[in-house]
């Protein structure tokens, strides 16, 4: 799998709070949510994958990153696995491609498509596992934005602030981030950024937001 650039926009942009204690990676991948929420985090996290591939890669990601003590991860399936605990804060970067074209390989499919894990089950999971005064965050493609608040709705999670990407000025958004609360949220906050400029570099606001991140940018 891939790092993507909507994805490392995504880990970039989100902030943790600085009470968090404990922060579960939902689908974790090749780990790079864990690693950078880490960077800006001194909380304990969990990171949780189903597939065995993506899981060894992870596993090796974090034992040979500096961070390597504040992460753990679990081999499971978030449907069925009993977590001990609960969690201040979960992050997710889920399957995108509900009703698309299904990809060729299982470990695909699984990857990029809600054809395992369906977002009425990852926010049962969230309300099961988040904190009384937890957040989560998410990141899902911009068609499925009405979806998304208004299942989050279901599970009185209360919209604190979005995101919307374009690949360009002259796109149309293409990717949806979202930051939930259980709190009661007095204001929302909106941005929307482009990731290239017209002249197709790097936006401005890209640039700001992964130079923590990227080591030539």
């Amino acid at each position: 799998m891939k790092v993507c650039t909507d994805s490392c926009i995504f880990g970039a942009w989100i902030s943790v709070p600085h009470s968090t204690k404990q922060i579960l990676d939902i689908g974790t991948g090749t780990g790079l949510l864990s690693l950078m929420l880490a960077q800006k985090s001194t909380a304990n996290i969990t990171a949780i994958e189903i597939d065995k591939d993506a899981y060894a890669q992870a596993k090796f990601n974090f034992e040979n990153s500096k961070w390597k003590e504040s992460i753990s991860i679990i081999l499971g399936d978030l449907r069925t696995y009993s977590f001990d605990k609960k969690f201040d804060f979960i992050i997710c970067n889920p399957p995108f491609f509900k009703d698309k074209i299904v990809s060729y390989t299982t470990a695909e499919q699984i990857a990029k498509h809600s054809t395992h894990l369906q977002i009425e089950e990852l926010f049962f999971a969230i309300d099961k596992l988040l904190q009384q005064d937890g957040k989560c965050a998410l990141l899902f493609p911009y068609f499925r934005k009405e979806e998304i608040e208004k299942i989050a709705a279901q599970y009185h999670l209360q919209l604190e602030k979005t995101l919307y990407l374009k690949q360009t000025p002259n796109h149309d958004f293409f990717r949806y981030i979202a930051l939930f609360s259980k709190d009661k949220v007095e204001r929302i906050e909106h941005q929307s950024f482009s990731i290239k400029d017209k002249q197709d570099s790097y936006s401005e606001e890209i640039k700001n937001l992964l130079q923590p991140y990227y080591l030539n940018l």
